[in-house]
């Protein structure tokens, strides 16, 4: 099951959504070979990633990233519009997969020292060259990815947050409260001063097992049914990777011609690979040759 729903609160000024991920998942890291740990931080990044996404509305790519000095390096995940996703654990070097405790807590798989960093990058479709993209970027507190991200909009946004994310190595889920500005300046007539609290507190309530094998819809109920929330739109993620043949002729470009010929002289050809989908492009010395002679175009995947 793969299913977003997004709830309206309007006496609490509070918008909401709920997110399960399965088959979408399973295509998003089947070829990473990541153990169990990496597993379950990957569903929660992609969970995370596509909550965030749908409560910003942004048009074009949001990006959630991840990065310490613990066994795992970094973790990325990317949402576009359609609710299109992808998602990627990188494993520092010298890490043996097979050691990496599958219960290992957020800090001991990423934020070891306390230096981690946790970043969203906001890159707009259409996007003029000479413009960046926007990226917020704060100290990586918290014992859970949950809670970092719930001190990364208290601190950079400004916005009271409710997030509860849970993952396996096969499934992922997630419910997320924020507070909406209030529109105009004005509250709404029939304002719930303690609707905020009480819906986080529901929220919590949610169990893990109910995250990883109840639809939204179910979650929601079983959760909200008190407070009457209003379903604004419903949806259904799923995995696709961005990388192309053009993609890593503009990669392999990038290092440059002495670079890329002494590689092939040493090693008799260049592999590139996609750290999202596992996709691979092979690169030979003809190959290269014509990467780097105008107007030829290289055929070969």
């Amino acid at each position: 099951m793969d299913a977003l729903q997004k709830l309206l609160f309007p006496r609490a000024n509070v918008r909401g959504e709920t997110v399960v991920l399965g088959d979408a998942l399973e295509q998003a890291v089947v070829n990473q070979n990541l153990p169990v740990a990496a597993r379950r931080l990957a569903g929660e990044m992609a969970a995370a990633a596509l909550l965030t996404a749908g409560a910003l509305q942004f048009d074009g790519t949001v990006a959630l990233q991840i990065e310490g000095d613990g066994p795992v390096r970094r973790a990325l995940a990317e949402v576009r519009p359609g609710y299109a996703f992808r998602v990627m654990v990188e494993l520092a070097a010298g890490t043996d997969p097979a050691k990496l405790d599958p219960n290992a807590k957020l800090k001991d798989l990423v934020n070891v020292s306390g230096r981690g960093r946790c970043a969203f990058i906001l890159d707009r479709a259409h996007r003029p060259a000479d413009e960046a993209p926007y990226q917020g970027v704060v100290a990586l507190e918290g014992d859970t990815l949950a809670q970092a991200l719930e001190n990364y909009f208290r601190h950079s946004e400004q916005v009271d947050t409710k997030l509860v994310l849970a993952a396996d190595d096969k499934t992922a889920g997630g419910v997320f409260l924020q507070k909406m500005p209030a529109e105009g300046g004005k509250l709404p007539a029939d304002y719930d001063p303690e609707g905020w609290q009480r819906l986080t507190m529901f929220a919590g309530t949610v169990k893990s097992a109910e995250l990883l094998t109840l639809s939204p819809e179910d979650i929601n109920r079983r959760l909200f049914w008190e407070e009457s929330p209003l379903v604004t739109h419903e949806a259904a993620p799923h995995f696709a990777c961005t990388c192309s043949k053009a993609r890593f002729d503009d990669l392999v470009r990038s290092l440059g011609r002495e670079e890329v010929d002494a590689i092939i002289r040493e090693k008799g050809a260049l592999d590139v690979a996609c750290r999202f989908c596992g996709a691979k492009a092979h690169y030979d010395a003809i190959d290269a040759a014509a990467l780097f002679t105008p107007g030829v175009q290289t055929q070969k995947a």
